[in-house]
């Protein structure tokens, strides 16, 4: 009760513009997880109806090209037009496709491939320009609690969301959910203009500070030429391959035992919003305690170790019960624990390093990883044939074992709280 006291007390210390930037980054962050809690189980379960979990390993290799062209756009008009227009153009890139994906898919099924690839990435990069704006703002003593609160009203827009696949899918048809992209992203504009605003970026002197040269080249030269930013790399691709692991280990589950897509959206939907409130205890929890008490060694070690535990007991006891479980746990420590600490790691870093090189991390690296476990999937299943399902969790023991091993090197050879006195 006396930290929460000290947060409370903290708060009222804030300016009205302050205040204001908070409440509209956490608008921002509603918005963001609203609209994708909404359209990512259509697009799943839409997916894996036409092209099964064998195809999944495939749209993932096909969002490599996509993701570096989007990445190369990005680097190279962001200093022309800003962090504002930038997001705006992105958005509304999306609203065509998502509202292309609701009209069209009735007449050209496969077009769902696309739409499927591009919400891999269209969602990082909001959540991109979104922690980008905020770290140029928010101070170290103060992430240590805003970014929980920020965090935790995504999580609230994805439980709130989750209801809507859940409950109108079967009465909708898993079409038109994708039309919830139109007024939510709306709001999602107006709000990241209004925090943009009040935030320490101004939108005139932006380009001035960023490199010239917009290609992808210079934003994996900025990570080369940074130790610290390797080490938060390697971090991320641990997470995410993991995360691909699991989720293949789910889809291919999914697709044996709900075979109507409608039911397959309703479950996914519902499985979502179980992640998102589990999330959000986990933030409520353990956002607070997981940097006061532990630090950011401390929190980096105890997320695979956590996760490994859940690998190990849905190994002992394989079921599409705990399978789903594992899904659940695993999104929830990635939405929520693993997301808080990772975005901390960012608040030292020079403006260019936090715009460029992170869109790189978060972005390409983010979505890329996964290319990684389609790579392996696809050889596996050529040598191991149908024993490639019982395979995958030791797979995934191996990563979280894998995860331990770069934290260390991370904190150790990176010396990361000296640098950041995080």
């Amino acid at each position: 009760m006396t930290f929460l006291a000290g947060i409370r007390s903290e708060l009222t210390r804030f300016s009205r513009p302050e205040k204001l930037f908070i409440l509209f980054a956490m608008l921002v962050g509603f918005s963001i997880t609203a609209e994708y809690g909404i359209t990512r189980p259509a697009s799943h379960s839409l997916f894996l109806t036409l092209f099964s979990a064998k195809a999944f390993p495939w749209v993932w290799l096909a969002t490599v090209p996509l993701n570096l062209f989007a990445i190369y756009l990005y680097n190279r008009f962001l200093p022309k037009i800003g962090p504002v227009r930038m997001l705006t153009t992105v958005a509304c890139t999306t609203i065509a496709i998502n509202l292309s994906t609701a009209f069209i898919l009735p007449l050209f099924p496969p077009f769902i491939f696309f739409q499927f690839a591009w919400k891999d990435i269209y969602i990082l990069l909001m959540f991109k320009q979104m922690w980008s704006m905020i770290h140029t703002t928010i101070s170290t003593p103060r992430a240590k609690y805003l970014y929980v609160m920020i965090y935790g009203m995504g999580t609230v827009g994805s439980i709130l969301a989750s209801y809507v696949p859940g409950y109108f899918a079967v009465v909708l048809g898993t079409e038109k959910l994708f039309l919830f992209t139109l007024p939510i992203y709306f709001i999602l504009i107006f709000a990241y203009r209004s925090a943009f605003r009040r935030s320490l970026v101004p939108q005139e002197a932006f380009g001035s500070e960023l490199s010239p040269n917009p290609s992808p080249k210079e934003g994996f030269s900025l990570i080369r030429r940074n130790r610290f930013l390797v080490g938060v790399l390697l971090l991320v691709v641990m997470m995410q391959v993991s995360v691909g692991l699991i989720e293949y280990q789910f889809n291919s589950h999914l697709e044996l035992n709900i075979l109507e897509k409608d039911l397959r959206t309703a479950y996914f939907g519902r499985l979502m919003g179980w992640v998102n409130i589990l999330s959000g205890l986990f933030q409520i929890l353990g956002g607070f305690l997981l940097v006061q008490v532990l630090g950011l060694r401390g929190g980096h070690l105890l997320i695979p170790l956590m996760l490994l535990g859940s690998a190990l007991f849905s190994w002992a006891i394989p079921s599409f019960a705990l399978i789903s479980f594992s899904f659940i746990f695993l999104k929830a420590v990635d939405f929520s624990l693993f997301g808080v600490i990772r975005e901390m790691l960012y608040i030292p870093l020079k403006l260019d390093e936090k715009f460029r090189a992170k869109a790189i991390i978060d972005v390409f690296a983010y979505r890329t990883s996964k290319a990684l476990v389609a790579i392996a999937i696809l050889v596996l299943q050529l040598v191991a044939g149908s024993y490639l399902l019982p395979l995958a969790p030791y797979l995934s023991i191996a990563v979280f074992l894998g995860w331990i091993a770069v934290v260390y090197y991370t904190f150790n050879t990176l010396q990361v709280v000296s640098r950041t006195d995080l």
